[in-house]
């Protein structure tokens, strides 16, 4: 099993635009990840962590009040980020991980 290779400087941000689901993210983030550095910068938030920032959709959903959201629609208000973003399904994750290092180097044809 492989380390995860870091950048230099693994700092991770992201903006979102005010909305429910921005405000729903924040809530879940501050009771999921407590150490995400969060800033209220009038109609955006900003959120900063050492490494990574992972937004499940099923939580934010259930902070709706079950409302149903996409990752797509989920995606509409977030402006930026800096890090390595990752989808899936789920949620969204933007992480200071070499993502494409990490990936096993197949065998060279003999």
């Amino acid at each position: 099993m492989s380390t995860p290779t870091t950048a230099a400087d693994s700092k991770v941000a992201m903006v979102l635009m005010k909305s429910e689901e921005a405000d729903a993210t924040i809530d879940v983030l501050k009771e999921d990840q407590p150490d995400v550095k969060i800033v209220d910068q009038g109609p955006y938030w900003y959120l900063e962590h050492p490494s990574e920032i992972r937004v499940d959709m099923a939580r934010v959903s259930q902070e709706m009040g079950g409302k149903d959201i996409t990752v797509g629609q989920w995606l509409v208000v977030m402006s930026t980020f800096v890090g390595r973003a990752e989808t899936d399904d789920n949620g969204f994750r933007v992480t200071s991980e070499m993502l494409e290092l990490n990936e096993p180097v197949p065998a060279a044809a003999s």
